[in-house]
């Protein structure tokens, strides 16, 4: 039991380096407030037009795979087998 004691120590110890990652520098708040820059290689991402229009489009996309799924899970036929016979 000793000896789990100082093993447990030691490996406690080894796992302490003493080498802490600095800390990150700060933004002052008008840095952090301001309105991102986008990159030359986004310019359809500037338009909110563009992006709406996308953005519509998927969900009207994913609103009719919805619908598509809404029918019955179990084939009809599968579960009047399924079904005890009275």
């Amino acid at each position: 039991m000793r000896h789990a004691l100082i093993l447990t120590c030691v490996a406690a110890l080894a796992a302490c380096t003493g080498e802490a990652d600095t800390y990150p520098s700060l933004l002052p708040t008008d840095r952090i407030l301001a309105e991102p820059a986008l990159p030359d290689h986004a310019p359809h991402a500037a338009s909110s037009v563009a992006v709406d229009a996308e953005a519509q489009a998927r969900a009207d996309a994913l609103r009719q795979r919805a619908d598509a799924l809404r029918g019955p899970v179990i084939e009809p036929d599968a579960l009047s087998r399924m079904r005890p016979q009275d």
